[in-house]
């Protein structure tokens, strides 16, 4: 409500939360987390459940008081943490039921995951997300940008698919420019 009311009515406001996943990675410590999955799938899937609603709680609450969106972070869904088959089972149903939620309420949610998510976009999709944030590039990720278009088209808004790598070794202001207006160009059709 305050950062509303300092920002005024010009300034898009996004709220975030925490996946279920990501709360999970954070409770357990990455390497407990991620060897419970494989050890104890059906404690995990219970916590996840128990997680999701924490989730959902502090999204909607974020949609009631006037962001204009709602980021999920799920950081750590991406590969080589985990793969496809485990997103499908242990982060899939849970974000969509935080995405659910939070388009009942009116109000637009995209999700954010770091490093290689070039093998998941149909299962991200699958959520019920309306973006897509970050694809990174190679070397940090796979997310090819054309690629990734024309396998998303116009179901999701994509952000993001700038080379961090690149950019730090540009020496010129032209080079950003240049770096920015391709992302541009490949990624704003639909």
């Amino acid at each position: 409500d305050r950062v509303r009311e300092l920002a005024g009515p010009d300034v898009s406001i996004h709220g975030e939360v925490f996946s279920p996943f990501t709360h999970y990675m954070e409770l357990l410590g990455y390497e407990n987390a991620l060897r419970s999955l494989l050890e104890d799938s059906s404690k995990a899937l219970a916590l996840l459940d128990r997680l999701t609603a924490a989730s959902i709680t502090w999204a909607v609450a974020q949609a009631e008081h006037g962001v204009d969106a709602v980021l999920i972070s799920s950081a750590f869904a991406g590969g080589p943490l985990i793969s496809p088959r485990m997103y499908r089972r242990f982060v899939l149903p849970f974000e969509r039921r935080v995405t659910e939620a939070v388009r009942a309420t009116g109000v637009p949610v995209y999700t954010h995951t770091c490093g290689s998510i070039g093998d998941r976009l149909e299962l991200m999709l699958e959520t019920g997300t309306e973006g897509i944030d970050t694809l990174d590039p190679p070397p940090l990720g796979n997310a090819e940008l054309a690629d990734a278009k024309r396998e998303i088209g116009d179901r999701a808004f994509i952000k993001g698919n700038m080379n961090a790598v690149e950019l730090l070794q540009a020496t010129s202001r032209e080079q950003v420019l240049a770096h920015a207006t391709d992302r541009i160009v490949t990624g704003k059709p639909h």
